[in-house]
Order: C-alpha cells, then sequence, then structure tokens
C-alpha cells in the first residue's frame, strides 16, 4: 500500500479528533462536577421535605392516639372518682400504647382539680413498662404542658417545647431530649376534667425516621429561633439547656433569612468555619407548628459531605479520561481505515460474486457498499440486483422440482401418497421387519357401491365421496401407519407393528365405522361401505408382490362374503354385518 493523501487525511483527522476529545472531557468534567452539586443540593431538598412531612405524620399520629385515649369512657370515670378497677382499665389501655409505640416515654392522665394530680401514670423504664401508683403520683399543675391542654377544645393537641426532661421521677426519660403532647379530658357538658399527656422520646422518633437515609447523611434540628435540638456533634444540641446559645444561623450564615421566617427552605454548601476541613451541601426546611404550642416553628436539615458527592464526579473524570485515550487510539487507527476503505467495497463485490458463481449463496452480498452515492455504490447496485435475479430464478427451478418430485409420489385428487409412494414404503417395512422380527399388517380396501355413485352423480360426485373417504382414513388411523390411494376406488394400508390379531381386527373394525356416516353431497346422503383384505407379514408372505396379492385375494372374498367387512387372508374370515347401501 502507497503512503499518499490517504495516509495524511487520517492523520489529520486523528490530530483533531484528538484535540476535540480532550477540549470536550475537561469541560465535561468541570462541568460534571457542579451539576452534581447541584443535584446533590436537589436531592437533599426533597429528602428534606420529605422527612418533614414524616415529622408532621409522627405527630398525627401521637395526637391520634391521644384522641382515642382522651375519649376513652375509663378516662372521665377515673377522674371523676378515684375507683381503682377504672384506674386499672385505663393503665391497661396506656400500657398497650406504649407497647406499640416504643418511642413513649411516659403516658399519664393529670386531673385538672387536686392541683393536677396524677390520676395515672406508665412509665418506661431500662426492664421494660411500669406502672407508677400511690404516693409516687406527683401533682403537675404548674406545668405549662397541663394548663395549656386543659384551656383547649376536646380533640384539640397541645404541643411542649422540646427539652432535656428534667422531671424527677421520669425513669428512662429522665435527662432525655422530649417534646410534650396533650389533650383535654372533657366531659358532657364541654369541661376539661383533666388531660392525657405522652411524653415523645425525640432521640427514637428521629433514629427511627433517619434509618432510611445513607450512612453519610447528617440531621439537623433546631427549634424556630434556631437552636440547636438535633445536631450530629451531640454536645452542640440543647445549648440553652446548659446556659449558651448554639444557633443554626451562627453555623451556617445562609439561614437567617430562614429563621427569620422570610423562606421556607434555604440550600447551603458549607466550606468555611468548623466545616473547612470537611465541607458540606446541606438543605435546611422550615415548618410551622400547625397545634397550640409553645413553639412557633422548627426547622429540620440534612447534609452530607461534599466529598461524597465530588466522588462521583472524580469517577467520572476516570470515565472521561479512558474515553479520550480511546479517541485517540481510534483516531490513530483512523489513517489505515481511510486507506482501507477505497479498495474494501470493490474486494467485497469481487469476493460477493466468487461466492455466488460457486455455490449460488448470497451472505456475503450483506458487504456491499449498496448505500453508497457514488460510482462504487452503483456498481454494488448492480452486482446486487443481478444476483438477486439469478437466486429468484433458481428458487423458481427449485419449487418447480419440489413440486413436481411431490406430485409424482401423491394422489391429485386426494392427497395421498400413490402407488409409487407406497411401494417404497412397503419395501422400507419389508427391510426394516426382516433385520428387527417386528411384525406389520397390509390392508386393501375397496369402497362398496362406488361404481352405483359414479355413474349416478358423475366424476364430480365420485372425486368428491372419494376426497372424504381420504379424510376418513387418515383421521381413523395412526400418524405412523402409511395411507396411499391405488387408483380408481382402491386404498391400502400399511398397519406398522400391531402387537396382535385382534388389534389388526380392531383397527379393521374402526375403518369400517368410520364410513358407516352418511357422506352429505348436494344436500342428498351416499352411503358407503368397505371390503377390506388383510395380509399379515410374516404369515402370508415375505415380499411385497405376496402380501399385495394376498390382500387383493382377501379383499374379493370379503366381497363375496356379503361387503362391508374384512376378512383375513389366512385363518377365518371376520366381516361385520352389512350395512344397507
Amino acid at each position: 500500500m502507497k503512503f499518499g493523501i490517504a495516509l495524511k487525511l487520517g492523520l489529520l483527522l486523528a490530530g483533531v479528533s484528538i484535540l476535540t476529545a480532550g477540549v470536550t472531557g475537561f469541560y465535561a468534567y468541570q462541568a460534571s462536577r457542579s451539576l452534581l452539586v447541584e443535584s446533590a443540593k436537589a436531592e437533599l431538598l426533597t429528602t428534606t421535605t420529605v422527612l418533614a412531612r414524616r415529622v408532621t405524620l409522627s405527630r398525627e399520629g401521637v395526637s391520634r392516639n391521644l384522641q382515642v385515649l382522651s375519649s376513652h369512657p375509663a378516662a372521665l370515670a377515673a377522674l371523676r372518682a378515684a375507683v381503682t378497677s377504672q384506674g386499672d382499665e385505663l393503665a391497661a389501655l396506656f400500657e398497650a400504647m406504649m407497647r406499640a409505640n416504643p418511642s413513649y416515654f411516659q403516658i399519664r392522665l393529670i386531673s385538672a382539680n387536686d392541683n393536677g394530680v396524677e390520676r395515672v401514670r406508665v412509665d418506661r423504664e431500662d426492664n421494660g413498662i411500669i406502672r407508677v401508683q400511690g404516693d409516687d403520683l406527683q401533682e403537675k399543675g404548674h406545668f405549662a404542658y397541663v394548663s395549656g391542654a386543659l384551656t383547649r377544645p376536646a380533640g384539640v393537641t397541645y404541643l411542649s417545647r422540646v427539652v432535656i426532661n428534667h422531671e424527677r421521677g421520669a425513669h428512662a426519660g429522665l435527662e432525655q431530649p422530649t417534646v410534650i403532647l396533650a389533650m383535654p379530658v372533657v366531659d358532657a357538658a364541654g369541661q376539661a376534667q383533666g388531660a392525657v399527656v405522652i411524653n415523645v422520646d425525640l432521640n427514637s422518633v428521629f433514629a427511627t425516621l433517619a434509618a432510611d437515609l445513607p450512612k453519610d447523611y447528617q440531621l439537623f434540628l433546631t427549634n424556630g429561633k434556631g437552636d440547636f435540638l438535633i445536631h450530629p456533634d451531640p454536645s452542640q444540641a440543647f445549648g440553652f439547656d446548659k446556659g449558651r446559645r448554639v444557633l443554626l444561623q451562627d453555623e451556617f450564615a445562609a439561614t437567617h433569612d430562614l429563621v427569620a421566617g422570610k423562606t421556607t427552605e434555604v440550600m447551603v454548601e458549607a466550606n468555611d468555619g468548623r466545616y473547612a476541613g470537611a465541607p458540606l451541601v446541606a438543605s435546611f426546611v422550615g415548618r410551622a407548628v400547625k397545634v397550640s404550642s409553645d413553639e412557633d416553628s422548627f426547622i429540620l436539615g440534612l447534609a452530607q459531605p461534599l466529598t461524597a458527592v465530588l466522588a462521583q464526579s472524580n469517577r467520572l473524570g476516570i470515565v472521561i479520561l479512558q474515553l479520550v485515550i480511546g479517541l485517540c487510539l481510534v483516531s490513530i487507527l483512523l489513517a489505515a481505515w481511510v486507506a482501507r476503505a477505497v479498495t474494501r467495497p470493490i474486494n467485497a463485490m469481487g469476493l460477493a460474486v466468487q461466492g455466488f458463481a460457486s455455490d449460488h449463496q448470497s451472505e456475503r452480498m450483506q458487504n456491499l457498499a449498496v448505500s453508497r452515492r457514488d460510482e462504487i455504490g452503483v456498481l454494488a447496485r448492480s452486482v446486487r440486483q443481478m444476483q438477486n435475479e439469478i437466486r429468484q430464478q433458481l428458487q423458481d427451478l427449485q419449487e418447480n422440482r419440489a413440486e413436481l418430485e411431490h406430485m409424482a409420489r401423491h394422489d391429485v385428487l386426494t392427497g395421498l401418497p400413490n402407488r409409487r409412494a407406497f411401494q417404497e414404503r412397503l419395501e422400507h417395512a419389508l427391510s426394516r421387519s426382516q433385520r428387527s422380527g417386528e411384525r406389520f399388517a397390509l390392508f386393501f380396501i375397496d369402497v362398496d357401491n362406488f361404481k352405483s355413485i359414479n355413474d349416478r352423480w358423475g366424476h364430480d360426485g365420485g372425486d368428491a365421496l372419494l376426497k372424504i373417504v381420504a379424510l376418513r382414513l387418515v383421521a381413523t388411523t395412526r400418524k405412523v401407519d402409511a395411507i396411499a390411494r391405488m387408483g380408481g376406488d382402491e386404498f391400502v394400508v400399511l398397519l406398522d407393528n400391531p402387537a396382535q390379531r385382534e388389534d389388526v381386527a380392531h383397527i379393521a373394525e374402526k375403518l369400517l365405522e368410520s364410513v358407516r356416516s352418511p357422506i352429505l353431497y348436494r344436500g342428498h346422503e351416499l352411503q358407503i361401505g368397505f371390503s377390506i383384505g388383510i395380509s399379515l407379514y410374516p404369515e402370508d408372505g415375505r415380499t411385497a408382490t405376496e402380501l399385495m396379492a394376498r390382500a387383493d385375494h382377501a379383499m374379493y372374498q370379503a366381497k363375496d362374503a356379503g361387503r362391508n367387512g374384512f376378512r383375513f387372508s389366512s385363518g377365518k374370515a371376520t366381516p361385520t354385518s352389512p350395512t344397507p347401501l
């Protein structure tokens, strides 16, 4: 191959491709980093919104439980009178509710009288659930969640501030982050007689909500003023309980408007202050409290390390680099491809013509450049057209040959094998039986009363009758058996490998039965029958000529015996009762 313009053009294309791939890869990598950060922010915002909705649903679930407990008749009965049985029933209900909700620290029934004394109280402790009774019951009338609940209408939930629980005797809830929800117990006159109070374990609630989040997600929760209630660093949570303020807007300056209520959601990319060494991408969503509460709103946030986001960009950068290297290799090989591109279509046409000339096959025609619009394309299409025409002519000749072969071996009227084909099948059966010792039976069948029907209805009627007879013979015999029309109204059946002589007789009975039903022709019922002669191999002969002659002779014996019956060549005749024709 001479080195000329093809190689020069290939090198030029390779250089342009390498330059284009490199520049495109660089800008694609830079753009991917920005897009991944924006995508991570959007995903975080969506997840945060969903999580905020789940927090709302969790609160609504507690409200529904309060509705059930506060409206239960046992609650009002326990407030009106110190009846132990009523208190026991409500305590059992409280215990069942605590078992169904592991995040509940405590459920209490507090009276509106007697300084807000606890009438029924169930607490969670390390060993399980206990009921607090007697002198351990406390007066809670001075707590805001009692007075706040008693001033609410029936069915309205009161929500306390989120605090660290310092109440005496709180068991498992002591010194733990908690939120208290309460609902009044109202009598028939609409007067609040007390309140049902549920202490919720805040850590348990958010651990459950965050269980489905990716491991590298960080969860934040603040009150409406920005005080951290949940923080990845526990030392930053509930700073106000320790005499100091740790605020969201101080840690993430971009959240000032969110805390001020000017917006409901903020996206943050933090890379300074405490996050200078480990930048974050974060989203924060503000939600107003929709029930009576000492809190007006909460802010929920999720954050993800920027390194986790950009790890995908780094993987993409490796892929882009691999693509650039691959394109460079392809570009280098382009010169050789261009050089071959000119000669390849001509070579393909030469090979296609040679292959077609040798075996008349056209697999190589797929390689012809017929889609080209130049002179090579015109030549390729001409070659393909010539090959298609020759192949079509050869296919027509093959189909005509197959059709002639079929006609030479099958009866034109009935489609059954003819005498020649049956003779070959019989010879094959003889050869096989001589080797294996298997037996077979030969039926020679003549259609009774065919001549009278043919004379009355003409050849059309006779042909229609013979077609139906052929169909009934095929339907009655097995697929392994051979059926043929010998000519006129004579048919033969080769019954392959019958077990006993009785089986042969049974098949003959079935053949006779198949033609007992009248044949309808032009509104008339034509009644026919069969006279069947049967020869058996090897009892009645060991050659085709002997077996055919014996079966033919037995058929005439069946006709002489009254027709519509069958007779074996050897042994006693076994005719059936004739059917009137």
